[in-house]
């Protein structure tokens, strides 16, 4: 990428700034406004702001994008140290034609996420390169970011920037706009307040000895400060009456609490109970230290149940086929979004047979348009059966949780070896540079064709036919200088 780039000092109304000015395609410049002085040696105040015409030029009332780029710049020049990012990405990735497009759609009823879609676009296609070179290049690695949307802590994340606390940016809603915040705010999980939610990668752990190896396994290489780790143990009807199996679980949890990130929760099995709600309470009463519960095998329309574990605990509710039309029941959507519960899409129920992902998409916008937004996907997945998590979450550009049980055993075992590969393929997910560097190794590792030679400026080159074909390019110079135009 070119980083050809100029600057200048800009006196604006909202304070001194430095302007610096990328080289791209006229009208695609990316813009960074900073403060003289800045000192990266410690947490820069950071605001990266998609353009917006119509709000940012014209002070439209139907987004809030204007008055956020004006607080931040009022906010970034009262602390002195900090930048803005202006990022040339208008209606989220799909341009200033089609965002008008997406308007009259809006005006005939969709939201911004629904007209985005039936225009053929995802709902959010932005991407944060740029940010990422203007932060490398101004020395930036921590940065204190202003938002209200968790997708771009996680991408900050994702490009190794640390992004050591988030700044709330809150803007008061008008007739206008009430419906593209609630938008914002049911399907897109941007948060208007302080509080925030947490995403999972969940593996299940049978002993401490388990809990520690994929502790000392996961040690540095965790760089979103919105993911946890779930360590998921098992129990049961039986295990209530088993001092030593509590006794075991208590241990388990205790040493989640040495490993940062880690949150253990209890995965209690009702098949066996006689009464759930009973079971709940005792879980409760005898042990105090679990404060996560996934209900699983409940009956499949156990309202009464799902509330009690709703008000006693942290909850997972686990739905499938037969009982997803709890959704449409007004009750249940209520306590699952007061009491921040997270809804689990597992129609596998430990079969580990993967659902499709046309299934997963209507469920997960169903759960969408009412306001559901703290989802897990479970069912099938685990150790390079990860692509349809990840093409739902680049999809919606929400952190989506996951877990993983039966890929993950050999036998009626836990097997840890296919644990770390499960949770390093998800970890690369959130570290471009470590996946390409994987994939790499691998590539290496498994090609059995043989390399061909050739010379470029008199140097020697090897390529793998798998990477240049005479059948699929012209030549090696051909390739040659495609590849050092990429490079370069």
């Amino acid at each position: 990428m070119k980083k050809h780039s100029t600057q200048t000092n800009l006196q604006t109304k909202f304070g001194d700034f430095i302007f610096k000015v990328y080289s791209d395609t006229q009208g695609k410049e990316t813009i960074v406004l900073y403060k003289e002085g800045l000192n990266p040696s410690k947490p820069v105040l950071v605001r990266v702001h998609s353009e917006c015409i119509t709000g940012d030029m014209f002070g439209s009332l139907k987004c809030d994008c204007g008055e956020q780029l004006i607080n931040s710049l009022k906010m970034i020049n009262e602390d002195g140290n900090g930048a803005l990012i202006y990022l040339r990405q208008e209606g989220r990735g799909i341009g200033l034609f089609e965002k008008i497009l997406s308007y009259r759609l809006q005006a005939e009823g969709y939201d911004t996420f629904e007209a985005n879609v039936l225009l053929g676009h995802s709902p959010d296609e932005r991407t944060y390169e740029w940010a990422k070179t203007a932060l490398d290049d101004l020395g930036i690695s921590e940065i204190r970011l202003i938002t209200n949307n968790p997708s771009k802590v996680s991408e900050m994340a994702k490009h190794g920037i640390k992004v050591v606390e988030r700044i709330p940016l809150i803007i008061e809603a008008n007739e206008f706009n009430q419906k593209y915040f609630n938008a914002k705010r049911d399907k897109f999980k941007h948060f208007f307040h302080k509080e925030i939610s947490y995403y999972f990668y969940q593996f299940h752990a049978s002993s401490v000895e388990h809990v520690k190896e994929i502790g000392e396994f996961l040690k540095g290489k965790k760089k979103d400060p919105l993911l946890k780790i779930c360590v998921g143990v098992a129990a049961s009807h039986e295990t209530l009456n088993n001092e030593e199996e509590i006794d075991k679980i208590r241990q388990i949890f205790h040493i989640c609490g040495f490993y940062e990130g880690f949150v253990p929760i209890l995965h209690f099995s009702f098949r066996n109970s006689e009464n759930a709600q009973d079971d709940i309470r005792v879980i409760k009463s005898s042990m105090p230290f679990v404060d996560y519960l996934q209900t699983n095998d409940l009956e499949p329309w156990d309202l009464d149940a799902i509330k009690l574990a709703c008000n006693l605990f942290l909850a997972d509710i686990p739905l499938w086929d037969e009982n997803f039309s709890l959704v449409d029941n007004q009750e249940f959507r209520d306590v699952i979004k007061d009491k921040k519960a997270f809804v689990l899409l597992d129609n596998s129920k430990g079969t580990g047979v993967m659902e499709s992902k046309e299934s997963l998409m209507k469920k997960i916008e169903h759960l969408l348009s009412h306001g559901m937004n703290d989802i897990a996907i479970f069912g099938g997945f685990g150790p390079d059966s990860l692509d349809t998590y990840f093409q739902l979450r680049r999809y919606y550009k929400i952190n989506f949780s996951i877990d993983a049980e039966s890929k993950l055993k050999t036998g009626d075992e836990i097997d840890l070896e296919k644990t770390k590969t499960y949770i390093k393929q998800l970890i690369r997910f959130d570290d471009p540079r470590q996946a390409g560097l994987d994939q790499t190794e691998t590539f290496l590792q498994q090609t059995t064709e043989e390399w061909q030679s050739f010379s470029i400026d008199n140097k020697d080159f090897k390529v793998h036919p798998a990477v240049f074909n005479p059948d699929h390019f012209p030549s090696t110079r051909w390739f040659a200088d495609e590849m050092s135009k990429l490079v370069e």
